[in-house]
């Protein structure tokens, strides 16, 4: 698992950024930001959001991923939506063969034309 001094170092090697560039983004010397990709120094989020910044990245990609798990499972979400649907589409098509077999259907238009 890689740690968020690699994950800066990579991302600031495919800028082709230099160290000394990035200090001088985030105010700090080059030894200080040395530092930082060694994991010599921890990290506020503030600073990581400054270094996401200076990279032009979301910062989520520098942070490690939750211990506990990975936040909202979007699949779990998406199949209970689509749960939903067949529910209600299948109440939804039930009234409306309900509403024929009633001749109901169309009640609005047939009265429009007795007009």
């Amino acid at each position: 698992m890689k740690n968020i001094g690699d994950r800066i170092r990579e991302q600031r090697l495919a800028k082709n950024y230099s160290q000394f560039y990035m200090a001088f983004l985030l105010g700090i010397s080059q030894a200080a930001y040395s530092k930082i990709e060694r994991n010599e120094t921890k990290l506020s989020l503030l600073r990581i959001y400054e270094i996401a910044e200076a990279l032009e990245i979301s910062p989520f990609i520098l942070m490690p991923k939750p211990k506990y798990g990975t936040g909202i499972n979007y699949l779990s979400i998406l199949d209970t939506w689509f749960k939903l649907k067949r529910f209600f589409t299948k109440g939804m098509v039930r009234k409306r063969e309900e509403a024929l077999k009633l001749d109901i259907a169309y009640s609005d238009k047939s009265n429009i034309e007795d007009l």
